[in-house]
């Protein structure tokens, strides 16, 4: 059975999770979990485009000559 297509585009990309995070995702929603993981982080990546918190200043942001 193939997985249903996501709605939005896909970037393949390596993520290092902690093996007992792994096997406890995986004891919990069983096949698929990493679909889970890819809304949370959808959601918190929702939540900091609408966020009107400000990223953190770099040294670049004091280049007074911009």
């Amino acid at each position: 059975m193939m997985p249903t297509p996501a709605g939005d585009p896909l970037r393949k990309v390596t993520l290092n999770l902690y093996e007992s995070d792994c096997v406890t995702l995986e004891n919990h929603y069983g096949r698929g979990w990493s679909s889970i993981v890819r809304d949370v982080i959808g959601d918190h990546a929702h939540f900091i485009r609408r966020s009107t918190v400000k990223p953190k200043p770099t040294l670049g942001d004091l280049d007074v000559n911009r």
